[in-house]
């Protein structure tokens, strides 16, 4: 029942030792240190497998992974190469009409991480609205971000109208980005914004637009090359 090492140049001679404890004769064997150049140790396999897992798991680590990190980055320059652009009002849906201009009319532009919006509201007479804002954004890990820190809105008929310079929403606004076809449609964290842009123009859809809260969905032809 005693256990004896294989036949190994890394196991020599066998020699009788006390055991301080319990006082009985066990037999120990002499290893030598393994030098380089040495055979190498025979592992089991359950060792094998554990060392080949092990090793897997250092060599490819989703968070650190360099090519993952390239395709983040190419993936977004990819959204902001299609984002880029001047657009132009083509109609715009209160919930109960089209209006189309130049009852309503505006410019959205976006170029190298700056953003500009143009809008008027002409579809009544006795209460005019523009807004005209200008900030930034930017496309990160798949989220489009925007913000308008430079805000103006006018209402009113043109001869008394009044100011309100107000950020639309505080911080930047974050769209989560899903490709379909050669377009995008992006979507609000709230998903009460939604965000359609294609080669040729967009849509963009809003629950909740303005200080009234009301809906709104404006379509835009892009105009630039």
């Amino acid at each position: 029942g005693s256990w004896e090492p294989p036949s190994s140049p890394n196991f020599s001679e066998r020699y009788p030792r006390t055991n301080e404890t319990t006082g009985a004769q066990v037999n120990m064997w002499k290893i030598p240190l393994i030098r380089k150049n040495t055979a190498m140790l025979k592992l089991g396999p359950p060792l094998v497998l554990a060392v080949a897992l092990l090793a897997s798991g250092c060599a490819h680590n989703p968070h650190t992974d360099a090519g993952d990190f390239g395709s983040s980055i190419a993936g977004d320059t990819k959204i902001l190469s299609l984002i880029n652009g001047m657009y132009e009002v083509a109609s715009w849906n209160d919930g109960s009409k089209i209006h189309l201009p130049p009852a309503v009319s505006g410019r959205w532009v976006f170029l190298d991480g700056k953003v500009m919006s143009i809008i008027h509201n002409r579809t009544d007479p006795e209460a005019h609205k523009a807004a005209i804002g200008w900030g930034h954004g930017t496309v990160s890990k798949g989220h489009f971000f925007y913000r308008y820190p430079e805000h103006v809105t006018v209402k009113g008929a043109t001869g008394e109208p009044t100011l309100e310079l107000r950020s639309p929403w505080e911080g930047m606004r974050s769209f989560s980005v899903e490709w379909k076809g050669d377009g995008i449609e992006m979507t609000s964290e709230s998903g009460q914004q939604t965000w359609v842009i294609t080669p040729e123009g967009m849509v963009y859809t809003d629950k909740e637009w303005g200080p009234e809260k009301v809906y709104a969905q404006r379509r835009w032809k892009r105009i630039s090359k």
